[in-house]
């Protein structure tokens, strides 16, 4: 019954947000984050969302700025339908036992591997264990974020089975240079500071982010911060030809206070990420494309801690980890309508991990590689767009694997898009389940599934309503699991599921000064994993008047699984956000902001409640 009552007082929310939306005044100008964008994460190239057979969400940065939020993941919950990530704390996630930054899109988990995170098209994972690093992705280095919810394999390859998160980074659009600072502090010890420098002039350009996030935590034993930094470099080499460079490097203290029941002492981690890229681009009349260099690298030195009735732990945990990767494509139109892509990618990884040096090796500098060649063509036949892909990938542990994807979308007029597609995704076992521990197996196979999604999309009132339906089913086979043979535990591909659902976002720009949006989705899992919730519903407004401006927003979670079984627990809530602001100059604003402002007790780890009511404060300044 109290459930019951969440979702209808959320509803209710929505509802009235849409009415007062009625009785605004309509405008037809086109908002920064709109249904109606284009996207380059489901095809390498630019097009038309409305267009793209397969469902993508994009997040801009208008909404990542107006967040306030140091790391990117809280942002694209609320925006994205069907994405949810676990969460410890004011902020942070933390890595190693107790840790949050679970990914889950769809129900497939992040923290499985099974969702790819993507920074400007790079893969980005903790190469021993196979996960991201939720910690790693910044808001102030995000311009947009496009979400293919759904496999997108075919052009990722492994870990995109469930879809894939693509982080693009911020560049300067005009000549000239602009700074912008932001500083807040508030509740439980927190602060946040981020400084931004970006600069153009003539051929070169130039993006500096430093950024910095602390919090005593609202738990004993549950403090957190986060020093990082990105620099990015280009240069037009000619009309054609233009390279890059970038470099990025975060440092995260985390500690793990354990759960209610029982604390943790001395559990903490402290890691350091990086990632170094050099790119070189070439865009034609009739053709282009873009080679890519990456390599990133984590070091991570881990406190498991202890209970109180245990003794402190003698060793901690080293891991050191690399990733590098070479990423190249070229589009060339074949003949009218048409796009066909060419690409490879290669990529070389590995690690070492160990507690006690001499008896403890878990990882010892274990070397994998992976080479995959792909083609995806696009054409477009008056209302109609159809593309489809194939992608052939090798793998040192366990050969060849082929990946198809096909998709159709029709627009019989010019507000309306019905689109379908089918793609196969697969995750390659991590060195974990390969490897390391007792349930080690060298042989394991790769993990498969197939994502269908049909997607019908409408635009109303000249454009300034966008609305989005998309039913989706996902079925998983040769999935990793634990099982017991002759009393020893072994990983085996023995695991399969079936995920059925209904997404729904809509936004509308009703005047130059206010606007909504709202997203909900409903998951069916035929195998129950924590951290996918059955029913997630958001919905906000923004609004400027003269010097002042605010938003509020509001996301209740339905039946999200915090343990799995006969005796599974489960949790609902509300958590409402506001935040008002008020330009002092043209260059200095300040603002107030407040989480859980409906103080709900919840948890969306079992043993680890979330903080009360939060109210954090600040100023920014734009040069």
């Amino acid at each position: 019954m109290k459930n019951l009552f969440r979702l209808a007082a959320a509803s209710l929310l929505a509802a009235t947000l849409s009415a007062a939306a009625l009785f605004a005044a309509n405008d037809n100008q086109e908002k920064t984050d709109t249904l109606a964008s284009s996207v380059i994460t489901g095809t390498r190239m630019s097009v038309l969302r409305d267009a793209l057979p397969a469902p993508v969400s994009v997040v801009g940065r208008a909404s990542i700025a107006a967040s306030d939020e140091a790391a990117v993941m809280p942002v694209l919950m609320e925006q994205v339908p069907g994405l949810f990530v676990t969460s410890r704390g004011v902020t942070g996630y933390g890595v190693s036992g107790g840790a949050a930054g679970a990914i889950s899109l769809r129900g497939f988990g992040a923290a499985a591997g099974r969702v790819i995170i993507l920074i400007d098209g790079h893969p980005q994972f903790e190469s021993i264990y196979g996960h991201p690093v939720a910690d790693e992705y910044m808001a102030a280095n995000a311009q947009r974020v496009e979400v293919s919810r759904g496999a997108a394999s075919v052009l990722y390859g492994s870990n995109a089975m469930g879809g894939a998160i693509n982080i693009i980074t911020r560049k300067p659009a005009k000549d000239g240079n602009t700074v912008d600072f932001k500083a807040m502090g508030g509740s439980y010890g927190t602060y946040r500071a981020s400084l931004a420098d970006n600069y153009k002039k003539g051929r070169f350009t130039s993006s500096v982010n430093i950024g910095h996030d602390r919090t005593a935590g609202h738990r004993a034993n549950s403090a957190y911060n986060n020093t990082n930094g990105m620099v990015k470099l280009g240069y037009q080499l000619s009309r054609a030809w233009k390279a890059g460079a970038g470099v990025s490097l975060m440092k995260a203290y985390s500690e793990n206070p354990g759960t209610v029941s029982a604390p943790m002492f001395d559990a903490w981690s402290d890691i350091i990420r990086g990632m170094a890229t050099l790119s070189l681009e070439n865009k034609y009349d009739r053709t282009s494309g873009n080679i890519d260099l990456y390599y990133n690298f984590g070091d991570h030195t881990i406190n498991d801690g202890h209970t109180q009735d245990k003794a402190p732990q003698e060793f901690l945990f080293h891991g050191t980890d690399f990733t590098a990767g070479l990423s190249a494509y070229q589009m060339v139109p074949l003949f009218t309508g048409n796009t066909l892509t060419v690409g490879a990618d290669a990529i070389f990884y590995g690690g070492n991990a160990y507690r006690n040096p001499t008896t403890e090796i878990y990882a010892d500098h274990k070397r994998l590689h992976e080479e995959a060649l792909y083609v995806f063509d696009q054409q477009v036949f008056g209302k109609f767009m159809l593309n489809a892909g194939l992608r052939f990938d090798h793998h040192s542990a366990y050969g060849a694997e082929w990946i198809p994807q096909a998709g159709i979308s029709y627009m019989p007029g010019p507000n309306t898009t019905i689109k379908a597609s089918a793609s196969k995704g697969f995750r390659m076992p991590n060195m974990r389940e390969l490897y390391m521990y007792a349930s080690a197996n060298a042989e394991l196979l790769p993990e498969e599934a197939w994502s269908y999604d049909l997607t019908l999309g409408h635009h109303f009132l000249g454009g300034a309503l966008n609305t989005e339906l998309s039913v989706f089913y996902t079925k998983g086979s040769n999935i990793i699991e634990v099982v017991r043979e002759n009393g020893k535990p072994q990983n085996r591909n023995v695991g399969a599921f079936a995920n059925k659902g209904v997404e729904f976002a809509a936004d509308w720009r009703v005047a130059p000064s206010l606007s909504f949006n709202a997203n909900y989705s409903f998951l069916h899992m035929d195998t129950i994993y924590t951290g996918a919730p059955v029913h997630k519903l958001y919905a906000g407004a923004d609004w400027t008047q003269g010097r002042f401006s605010g938003s509020i927003g509001a996301m209740y979670i339905g039946d999200l699984y915090l343990s799995t079984g006969d005796d599974a627990i489960t949790s609902s809530y509300t958590d409402l956000k506001a935040r008002l602001a008020f330009r002092c100059t043209d260059w200095l604003q300040v603002f107030v902001r407040g989480m859980n402002l409906l103080y709900e007790d919840y948890q969306t780890m079992l043993g680890y409640p979330e903080p009360g009511r939060t109210i954090l404060g600040g100023l920014s300044i734009t040069l």
